[in-house]
């Protein structure tokens, strides 16, 4: 039998989507709203890694920003509430090949925030022989440690594991370790 590790958003659960993103910028309205979100990526992957508290995350935003003052946890609501819907054919999937016998294994760049919604709204985490979570383990890919971590919590071997993430990069970094990593793009990238 097969270990997989899949990463959640845009493979197993829905990325967030244009209206989502403009939820959150009507509600922070900021002056530049590409400064905003350039300023929003360059410090998510200290948010993910639990490195950043949400109200450090959203300081920093907002002082680099030029934002008015606004309530953090709101903003925080508003950035979650559009990621917490699965792609119910991935986790069919997902779900099969557990059934078959297979460890499957979650591995997913999240804010502490965000990881407490997706583990209480998706049940069928609980399925999956490990779930690793950025914001739980101190680091986020593309980091080293992050696969090693993941593979570690499914007992297995990194040479022995199939990766699946839709980002590039994350990929890249997965065969760095030895993972058998392969890009997502879709039901059908799927093989092992």
């Amino acid at each position: 039998m097969a270990t997989l590790l899949f990463d959640l958003y845009g493979v197993l659960m829905r990325s967030a989507t244009p209206a989502g993103h403009a939820e959150l910028e009507d509600y922070v309205r900021p002056v530049n709203p590409d400064h905003f979100w350039s300023t929003y990526e360059e410090f998510r992957p200290a948010y993910d890694a639990g490195h950043l508290s949400d109200s450090q995350y959203w300081g920093r935003i907002r002082a680099l920003t030029d934002l008015a003052p606004f309530d953090v946890s709101q903003a925080v609501e508003l950035d979650t509430e559009h990621l917490l819907e699965a792609d119910e054919e991935m986790v069919d999937l997902v779900l099969r090949f557990i059934g078959e016998g297979h460890s499957v294994g979650i591995l997913s760049n999240v804010p502490a925030a965000l990881g407490a919604k997706v583990r209480a709204s998706q049940p069928w985490l609980e399925e999956c022989a490990a779930v690793t979570l950025s914001c739980d383990i101190g680091v986020a890919k593309p980091d080293p440690e992050a696969y090693h971590v993941a593979v570690d919590a499914l007992g297995a071997q990194a040479k022995d594991t199939y990766f699946f993430d839709d980002r590039p990069d994350f990929v890249a970094g997965a065969q760095r370790v030895g993972l058998n990593a392969h890009l997502f793009t879709g039901p059908d990238s799927v093989r092992f």
